[in-house]
């Protein structure tokens, strides 16, 4: 097997690799990248046996066949080497070389035959099958995907539940228990059904997916796994087996009381509150009045601090206190200038954060005792 590639296009297909290999594996396999070259196409494929990503690559093809290599020390190795053409070509026992420029490298790889196969789910019977924008998705993912937990034995909590609803939108929801976040949007093609949850390293790895490219993103969602494609780019995912909970039930149906602010100062005034807030828990209480937000916290160990931010407000009062940090998560992926709506019930209700112009959107809370 020989090929050659250009630096761009083989870094492209490696850079996609490095967050589906796992560092540390049982099975050696795993650890590498798969080179397919036939034709004029060079596949560079990787996979965890839960992940999988493709990208077909553009090259010039000498000897079909395929390779492995370490996906870290080949990504790394490319990396450095100077712009221009890369030659890459088989030897015995599932060695392969490496030339660039005047140097050339021999790396240590396994039987292609062994490396596994991707799922896949064709879109007939699907449960889902959607195409997206790009920038739609990226913005569905920013904002809700924060809120995903981390805890490992909450196994349903630790992905986004992607659904189509009724009125054939596309719906994406992430919490952790302690905070919720959902978006929806239309989207020609949903349809309402069972949901499917997409787990976090995938969601990421999906991310990464729409930095790149101008194409439209497939969505394909079938039992017990889902299918991404985007132009020379192809991704599988198991999903995660177990029940959402239901988020119907924790959407307050109206707030009473609005607190209206831009995200930039409340955010500015989140960060310098927290940091005399206890490391565990950040909590930060907000009193409201006309007019006015005071926020303040107190820390025997370290000391505290108050500020007050001037907001559209002219209900009664109200106290309640909060994690600053599931605040500022959210704060960090809007833009500052956007004005923001915080509805407030009383210091044993959630509170719903909702962006201006957004009523597809919408950031629940759990309140906390201060």
């Amino acid at each position: 097997m020989e090929f050659s590639i250009s630096k761009n296009e083989l870094l492209a297909g490696l850079y996609l690799c490095q967050g589906i290999v796992e560092r540390r594996t049982t099975i050696p396999i795993l650890s590498n990248v798969l080179m397919e070259a036939a034709g004029s196409t060079v596949t560079i494929s990787a996979t965890d046996q839960e992940i999988g990503v493709r990208r077909a690559c553009i090259g010039k093809v000498k000897t079909p066949g395929s390779v492995t290599a370490s996906a870290r020390k080949l990504y790394e190795m490319v990396r450095e080497f100077p712009d221009g053409d890369i030659s890459i070509s088989g030897k015995d026992n599932n060695w392969i070389e490496v030339k660039a420029g005047k140097g050339k490298y021999r790396l240590v790889g396994l039987d292609p035959r062994e490396f596994p196969e991707m799922p896949k789910v064709t879109s007939d019977g699907a449960r889902l099958a959607v195409q997206v924008s790009a920038d739609t998705l990226s913005e569905m993912l920013g904002y809700t995907s924060f809120a995903i937990s981390s805890d490992e034995t909450r196994v349903s909590l630790n992905g986004i539940l992607v659904e189509g609803t009724e009125d054939g939108s596309l719906r994406i929801v992430a919490t952790d228990g302690h905070r919720l976040a959902m978006i929806t949007r239309p989207i020609e093609g949903a349809s309402n059904g069972p949901g499917a949850i997409i787990p976090r390293k995938a969601v990421g790895e999906m991310r990464k997916i729409l930095e790149s490219e101008e194409n439209d993103l497939e969505l394909v969602v079938g039992d017990g796994v889902a299918y991404v494609t985007r132009g020379p780019v192809e991704m599988s995912m198991r999903l995660i087996e177990g029940e959402f909970p239901d988020y119907n039930q924790v959407v307050p149906k109206k707030s009473p009381k609005v607190v209206k602010l831009d995200a930039g100062s409340l955010l500015a005034a989140l960060r310098r509150v927290s940091i005399v807030s206890s490391e565990r828990t950040k909590g930060v209480k907000l009193d409201v009045t006309k007019g006015t937000l005071e926020l303040s916290s107190i820390n025997p160990d370290v000391g505290e601090g108050s500020e007050e931010i001037e907001v559209d407000y002219s209900g009664g009062a109200v106290h309640v206190g909060f994690n600053a940090r599931y605040l500022i998560d959210l704060l960090s992926v809007v833009s500052s200038e956007t004005q923001i709506e915080i509805g407030l019930n009383d210091e044993v209700s959630p509170g719903v954060v909702r962006l201006d112009g957004e009523s597809d959107y919408c950031y629940i809370v759990m309140p906390m005792r201060l």
